[in-house]
């Protein structure tokens, strides 16, 4: 998956359009890529990447930090 591609599939992540990720969303597209364990992966994921503690991911550097997660994690790269 290139930079375009992850920002494209963030965007499908966002499921009610308000620009956060939130734990919700990121565990039924975990769920839709038939990851295992979605509701903790998701839980997790924002728990470790929602820097400003809003319960969501949002901004650049914190979805710079998903990218680098989701590949450690999930076996999703992105090249650049």
């Amino acid at each position: 998956m290139n930079e375009q591609q992850f920002k494209d599939w963030l965007r499908r992540v966002d499921l009610n359009g308000d620009g956060r990720i939130s734990r919700d969303e990121l565990k039924q597209t975990l769920h839709d890529l038939e990851i295992n364990w979605a509701t903790l992966k998701a839980w997790w994921a924002v728990l470790r990447n929602d820097l400003n503690r809003n319960h969501c991911i949002d901004g650049e550097l914190e979805i710079k930090k998903l990218k680098k997660y989701a590949a450690k994690h999930w076996g999703i790269v992105v090249s650049a």
